[in-house]
């Protein structure tokens, strides 16, 4: 069984932006089992809202932007919401720990830069 990838907002940034990455992380980000979480495209929008990314991640963009790259959606369930509020506070940011508890039900293995993920006993990839 393939290995699932959830993608957070600096991976798909960098990714987007053909930014520098590993060879491993390319290869991750192009393949079919990367999901990307409502919770990362709200966070990449409300930034190019205020101005600290460019135009193609304005909201009514990135959807399609997205969808022609082959990622997938990973939706957010009732479970995530509470199991996000209850991990330790490891992680001060709300989106990011709810991209930790999508990652603990799903299995998943994070795209990430951030360190504190690892905090709680998720798989991170950089």
């Amino acid at each position: 069984m393939a290995e699932l990838y959830l993608a957070d907002a600096c991976a798909l940034i960098v990714f987007m932006a053909e930014g520098p990455m590993s060879p491993r992380m390319r290869a991750v980000m192009e393949a079919s089992d990367v999901v990307v979480s409502p919770v990362t495209v709200w966070e990449i929008t409300r930034k190019a809202d205020i101005g600290k990314l460019l135009a193609q991640w304005q909201p009514g963009t990135l959807e399609a932007l997205l969808t022609r790259q082959g990622f997938s959606q990973s939706p957010l369930t009732w479970e995530d919401a509470e199991r996000a509020n209850m991990l330790p506070p490891v992680h001060k940011d709300p989106m990011d720990r709810m991209l930790i508890a999508q990652a603990l039900r799903l299995g998943a293995i994070i795209v990430t830069s951030d360190r504190l993920f690892e905090g709680y006993g998720v798989k991170t990839l950089w």
